[in-house]
């Protein structure tokens, strides 16, 4: 059976763009591994001060096959304009957003978002206007004195609108454990688990010679954004004593990144007498840089107060780079005895005797099986698979035939369309059809195939299939076709567990008649009643236009024209036409159902 390939639609809290072309870059390496397995469209809205002479600017293009969407909209200068206008841009900036989407991409069957704040409000209010489910990926960093007794609150802005968040999406996942006690203990109830995030390999700079005995000088490396939760402050102190109070001249601790605390840092560096000499500063660099130094360092180093995960951690490891990192949360899901070494956050002694551990037996490590560890757990593979798993346990409900019936289909389930002309139901896994190419009983738009589901050739009164080989078939707009409407019910009911059968109703056959259709259908407690459909022409040759308004390929003429009032009485019709009585009939059958001819 082919695995159905779902339309997942991420929004993005945040996402590299013009504005800042490094943030949120896990998230689209997350959406770029989904593409593997689904069809994948973002969205990413975004304030941006560059905006001269208008107040939105949307850029839509396909990078590395996901469908990206980056909407910028402008702020007011004044600012109490700006607490008026700023939600109501970014609300509007997602609503053309999701037109883009819509209009060349399509429909979502689900939609990802990326951390609550932001963008899982939007998934929030989609579910509530469209009823479309959503699943968050949270990156939110756990506070680890609330987590661990040290303190008995937490801090949590907006808590009620988060927690009617959690409470509704359909799957919350967090990148480590320690997260995931952390919401739990704050009091949030919904369906959680734990997938890390993706750790990506360049193969270039993987290099996993093993060592055989340690080199002269030992060299640690640093990287990462400077504030004060990233005590590298420690960090410098405890180099300061092996190089200058134990006299150790066998190593060098190197420092990536910028930040607000990076002047500080290079005085503290420099008043401790080990700036330039035992201690070197490089700002931003280039990932390629990055990584060379990386890899041609003996160890990382960790000294956070809290983490949520660690993606530098992370990528020591798999480059076959032990670590030592403290116990802030995201790194005790992976750093153990063969990875390196986990130390109590804040507590300088431990970190010296960790550093000094490793510029002793760094080189004892297993590169090979770093590398293994680190890619069981964070490569892009094993990652989209999880996240593919979540999707699958997510989307219980699907909307089938022309009035979208909301069915609950479990997602082991094998489902069949019948009859599935040019648009075969999103959540079948087998279409079957009997005609390839135009035909009297389809508009003009020819058979789809989509690439996730099996296609069968036959006709739907002797099908191929084995007794009950199917948890659920639909059949939609069909059974008026069908030459014996009789065995057709009768086979469907041999074929599968259960089902939906859809059909026009008595008025729709009166009003909007169409000539392949053979029988008037109409629903009769828990069965069908077939009768031979004698309407042959419209009953009312203006309605029938007006509701076709600018449609082609039908029996009979469909007026064409651009006058609004005229579209929006024919979108009308459309829309209410399921609502009304007699315009469908519906069955949801179990087990099997009654069927007879008039």
């Amino acid at each position: 059976m082919n695995q159905l390939k779902y339309k997942i639609l991420f929004l993005a809290s945040w996402y590299p763009s013009r504005v800042n072309k490094v943030l949120g870059i896990f998230v689209k390496r997350k959406a770029e591994a989904m593409k593997r397995l689904c069809d994948v469209a973002l969205i990413y809205v975004v304030d941006d001060n560059s905006l001269r002479n208008k107040n939105y600017e949307l850029i839509s293009e396909t990078v590395n096959n996901v469908f990206t969407v980056r909407v910028y909209f402008k702020k007011s200068p004044n600012k109490i304009a700006n607490i008026l206008l700023y939600n109501f841009r970014y609300l509007k900036s997602y609503y053309l957003g999701w037109h883009e989407v819509k209009s060349k991409w399509g429909k979502p069957d689900l939609i990802h978002s990326n951390v609550i704040d932001r963008s899982g409000y939007i998934a929030l209010l989609f579910k509530l206007v469209k009823g479309i489910d959503y699943v968050i990926t949270e990156h939110s960093t756990p506070d680890i004195d609330f987590l661990r007794g040290i303190t008995s609150k937490t801090k949590i802005p907006l808590r009620f609108l988060k927690s009617k968040v959690i409470k509704k999406c359909s799957f919350i996942n967090v990148d480590s454990h320690p997260s995931l006690d952390y919401m739990r203990k704050a009091g949030f109830k919904g369906n959680f688990g734990v997938i890390p995030n993706i750790v990506e390999i360049n193969e270039k700079y993987l290099a996993l010679k093993q060592q055989t005995q340690p080199r002269e000088i030992k060299s640690a490396i640093h990287i990462s954004i400077l504030n004060t939760r990233k005590n590298v402050a420690d960090i410098i102190r405890a180099f300061s004593y092996i190089y200058n109070d134990l006299n150790r001249r066998d190593c060098v601790f190197h420092i990536i990144g910028e930040g607000s605390e990076k002047e500080n840092l290079i005085k503290l560096a420099d008043d401790l007498n080990v700036l330039n000499s035992c201690v070197f500063f490089h700002g931003f660099v280039t990932d390629e840089k990055k990584l060379e130094m990386l890899t041609n360092s003996d160890f990382h180093i960790l000294n956070s107060d809290d983490e949520g995960f660690s993606v530098v951690t992370a990528e020591a490891i798999l480059y076959g780079i032990p670590v030592i990192a403290t116990k802030c949360g995201g790194p005790e899901d992976f750093v153990n005895e063969t990875t390196g070494i986990l130390i109590e956050r804040q507590n300088l002694i431990e970190l010296q005797n960790a550093i000094l551990f490793m510029l002793d037996n760094s080189y004892k490590f297993d590169k090979l099986k770093l590398h293994e560890f680190g890619k069981n757990i964070f490569s892009p593979e094993t990652i989209s698979d999880l996240t593919y798993q979540a999707y699958t346990n997510s989307i219980f409900y699907w909307k089938a035939g022309n009035t979208q019936k909301v069915l609950k289909i479990n997602p082991d389930w094998k489902v069949l369309d019948v009859g599935s002309g040019h648009q075969p139901n999103r959540r079948a896994n087998v279409i079957l059809d009997k005609y390839t190419g135009d035909t009297i009983h389809r508009t003009t738009a020819n058979l789809e195939i989509p690439t996730d589901k099996y296609f069968v050739l036959g006709d739907a009164l002797s099908t191929p299939f084995s007794d009950k080989e199917f948890d659920l078939a639909i059949a939609s707009h069909i059974a008026e076709h069908i030459d014996d409407p009789i065995i057709f019910c009768n086979e469907l009911q041999r074929i599968s567990k259960s089902g939906y059968i859809e059909t026009p109703g008595p008025i729709t056959e009166i009003l909007l008649p169409a000539k392949s259709h053979k029988w008037v259908v109409r629903k009769s407690r828990n069965g069908l009643v077939f009768k031979e459909n004698k309407y042959t022409k419209p009953l009312s040759s203006l309605f029938y236009s007006i509701f076709y308004l600018n449609r082609e390929g039908y029996d009979f003429d469909t007026k064409k024209s651009n006058n609004k009032l005229l579209k929006l009485i024919s979108w009308t019709l459309n829309t209410i036409w399921k609502f009304l009585p007699y315009t469908f009939a519906r069955l949801v059958w179990k087990d099997k159902f009654k069927c007879k001819m008039k």
